[in-house]
């Protein structure tokens, strides 16, 4: 999820961490959208490269229904 806009990221979707002025200094997802407004807030961007979000598939025992 989006820290920013709180939209539900889709698998695959790329995003970066950003760390806000606030003392806590915790990094905090935000989309690629919300990355210009992030910047504007004088929020710093982490070091980390891109991420992606990810998807987890079916457990075995769930049995998929057309």
């Amino acid at each position: 999820m989006c820290t920013l806009c709180r939209r539900n990221l889709l698998t695959g979707e790329r995003y970066r961490r950003w760390e806000p002025p606030e003392p806590q200094r915790t990094t905090l997802a935000v989309c690629a959208l919300c990355e210009p407004e992030a910047g504007r807030m004088g929020w710093v961007r982490a070091e980390a490269g891109e991420e992606r979000q990810g998807a987890q598939a079916p457990s075995p025992t769930v049995r998929l229904v057309a």
